[in-house]
């Protein structure tokens, strides 16, 4: 009856017409990460760039997994050089660039996405170098959306997308808790380490703004978590693994102007943080470890 009453709920949360396609996944274990069971240490943005995951926590504690088939083993744990009770580092995605030829990640794009300002900016975009031997990074950029207009409330979340070289930022026009809120998606050229330790994105240098009710009169008010560019798609999770805010997958079409969603209640039972791929499948970051789906292509 319990998981009768989740489903009609997740359905309900789609306040559109839309088809839940349900997933079951395989559930790799709990994360290691610093003071894991204390209150303020929640896990957030994580990524993955080969049989590495980089796993982040909120203030920016990283933990860096060396994942193989089904199982995964710590191999390292530093505070990012962006490490502040300000930086909630919501969503992580790994770039197109690498610091140095050698390194073994490329640059780290970090979404503070926090209420409070970091240095008296809001929504900083932290581009980090993570450190040739895994136990340190280097604050290489700092990237920040000149939002004149007032097109973000809280909160604006960042994303790449490696294979266009593109920078997708997304979030409330107001918050979640409004039910005049709007979800915005803005895009630009991402930005090269070239271009300056400090990059300030304008609005009339979007390459798109709009929001996904106005572009396709889908409507829907999650509570939102990590991002995830592939083929086209913006991967959203979204939902604390309660009744009233299901674990839901949307789907966003970037080029199309649609939307999908992928019911993962039967996967977690844990709050939804972040998304990735790894070997072929999506693999999720929840705040009770981490999951891969079976079978979502």
């Amino acid at each position: 009856m319990k998981k009768l009453i989740i489903l009609l709920t997740a359905a309900a949360a789609l306040l559109s017409p839309i088809a839940l396609n349900a997933q079951k996944a395989d559930y790799l274990g709990q994360l290691e990460g610093e003071g894991h069971k204390q209150k303020g240490h929640s896990y957030q943005g994580m990524d993955v760039w080969g049989d590495y995951l980089l796993s982040l926590q909120d203030k920016g504690v990283a933990t860096i997994y060396k994942l193989s088939c089904r199982d995964y083993r710590k191999v390292s744990q530093f505070h990012l050089a962006t490490y502040d009770e300000a930086n909630h580092s919501n969503v992580l995605s790994f770039g197109c660039e690498k610091f140095d030829r050698k390194d073994p990640f490329p640059l780290a794009y970090i979404s503070q996405c926090h209420r409070k300002t970091y240095k008296g900016m809001k929504d900083v975009l932290f581009v980090e170098r993570i450190a040739p031997d895994l136990q340190s990074s280097t604050l290489v950029q700092t990237i920040l959306y000149d939002d004149r207009n007032g097109d973000f409330g809280y909160a604006l979340q960042w994303v790449v997308d490696q294979r266009n070289q593109m920078l997708y930022g997304y979030g409330n026009t107001i918050d979640n808790s409004n039910p005049a809120n709007r979800h915005r998606v803005i895009k630009f050229r991402l930005p090269k380490l070239e271009e300056g330790s400090f990059v300030t994105l304008k609005p009339e240098d979007a390459l798109e703004n709009y929001t996904i009710e106005e572009a396709s009169g889908y409507s829907f008010n999650p509570v939102g978590q990590g991002l995830y560019v592939y083929k086209d798609k913006l991967y959203m999770p979204t939902g604390v693994a309660k009744y009233e805010t299901p674990s839901i997958l949307y789907v966003w079409d970037l080029a199309a102007k649609s939307m999908e969603a992928v019911d993962l209640t039967r996967c977690t039972a844990g709050e939804l943080e972040d998304i990735s791929r790894w070997r072929g499948r999506f693999i999720i970051q929840g705040q009770d470890g981490l999951f891969v789906i079976r079978s979502m292509k």
